[in-house]
């Protein structure tokens, strides 16, 4: 079915709504702009025939009107660069530690701050002397 540009504005502003239903005078007035709406009050309702023919937009009782997702049979998007994670899990320890290594946790500080605490007779890591 090839759409037409103000088919094309009514489906994005349906979209928007996340499966909700709009009235045909919200859809008028919000999804082209208020000027649209002043010039032409009722420009959307010949294109929600059409689109409701296309099943591209169902209708309630009342008048209003929702966008149907289209299910498709793609696999899901995966980013370019997903993270390898290589964790197991072990027991009930959900959470390990970064590094079994006995490396010595240091938290970065600003180095004026670092200054300080050395002056005032601290380890910089943030542990008292």
């Amino acid at each position: 079915m090839v759409l037409s540009s103000d088919e094309l504005i009514i489906l994005e502003y349906l979209k928007s709504w996340k499966g909700s239903y709009v009235s045909l005078p919200e859809v008028c007035r919000s999804a082209d702009g208020r000027q649209r709406f002043k010039e032409t009050p009722n420009w959307a309702n010949p294109f929600m025939s059409r689109l409701m023919e296309g099943k591209l937009v169902e209708g309630n009782d009342r008048g209003h009107f929702r966008y149907i997702e289209q299910e498709t049979a793609a696999e899901p998007e995966v980013p370019a660069m997903a993270p390898q994670i290589d964790a197991t899990i072990v027991g009930d320890d959900y959470f390990p530690a970064a590094s079994s290594d006995n490396e010595e946790q240091r938290q970065w500080m600003a180095p004026h701050m670092a200054e300080i605490r050395k002056n005032a007779g601290k380890k910089p890591g943030g542990e008292n002397a």
